[in-house]
């Protein structure tokens, strides 16, 4: 390669880089999303809250968690506003506020399978 030769870092020139570092600059704060739902429990009650609306109990019941468990991840999801609190009674209900998010879940779960990372989830996913 001689010296006039672009190198492959080189190609998109420095209006280029400058456009690559907004959108990467855009990205800040991804990460917090992706640490919340790499527990597995957490995803698990991101799903479930997805498809309907649910109480502690049930959510205990799906994942097969205690009661305090259970409440300490939606504590973490409710600090962050992820999900939605309907109080009836003495019962407390669930809700995902942004169903989008579901679509992320379901996303990972195709490209773990892709990467031979998670075996089958039954045809709720796909």
């Amino acid at each position: 390669m001689t010296k006039r030769e672009a190198k492959p870092a080189d190609v998109g020139g420095l209006s280029g880089n400058q456009d690559l570092r907004s959108e990467v600059h855009k990205l800040t704060g991804v990460a917090e999303l992706f640490k919340v739902l790499s527990d597995d429990t957490r995803s698990k009650l991101i799903y479930a809250l997805g498809q309907r609306e649910l109480c502690v109990r049930e959510m205990a019941e799906l994942v097969g968690l205690s009661l305090p468990a259970v409440s300490h991840h939606l504590r973490i999801l409710r600090e962050l506003d992820l999900v939605s609190v309907r109080r009836a009674g003495k019962e407390v209900f669930y809700s995902l506020r942004n169903r989008e998010i579901v679509g992320l879940i379901a996303a990972a779960v195709v490209s773990a399978r892709t990467l031979g990372l998670v075996a089958s989830l039954g045809p709720v996913l796909g």
